[in-house]
C-alpha cells in the first residue's frame, strides 16, 4: 500500500484515476490540489448516480472521512461537498452516516 501511494504521488493528477484518487485521498496525500478534483469529478456524475439510484461511492466515502480540520480549512470545498451530496438520492445507509457525520460536525461551515 505505501509503495504504490507513492508510486501514485509521482503522477500528474491529469493521469490519476478515480480509484487512484480515492487510494491517495484516503491516505491524506495531497488533499490541497486532489480533493477539488475529486469534488469536481462527484458533481459533474452525481445527475447520472441520481438517476440511476442507489449511490454508494468508494471515492464520496473518502472524501466525507476526511478531518473536520480539512473542511475548516477550506470551507468552500466543504459547501461545494454539502451541495453536491444534495444532487444525489437514493444513499446507501453507510454513504447517509457518512454524509450526516460530516454535516454534524460542521454546522458553522455549511
Amino acid at each position: 500500500m505505501v509503495r504504490s501511494v507513492h508510486e501514485l504521488r509521482r503522477r500528474a493528477i491529469k493521469h490519476l484515476t478515480v480509484e487512484d484518487l480515492r487510494r491517495l485521498i484516503a491516505q491524506d496525500v495531497g488533499l490541497r490540489w486532489l480533493l477539488p478534483v475529486a469534488l469536481d469529478f462527484l458533481r459533474e456524475t452525481a445527475p447520472q448516480e441520481a438517476a440511476a439510484g442507489w449511490y454508494d461511492d468508494d471515492l464520496l466515502s473518502a472524501v466525507l472521512t476526511r478531518r473536520e480540520s480539512v473542511w475548516r480549512n477550506a470551507p468552500e470545498l466543504a459547501r461545494h461537498l454539502d451541495e453536491t451530496v444534495r444532487m444525489l438520492t437514493d444513499l446507501s445507509p453507510c454513504i447517509q452516516r457518512k454524509v450526516d457525520q460530516f454535516r454534524t460536525a460542521l454546522p458553522d461551515v455549511l
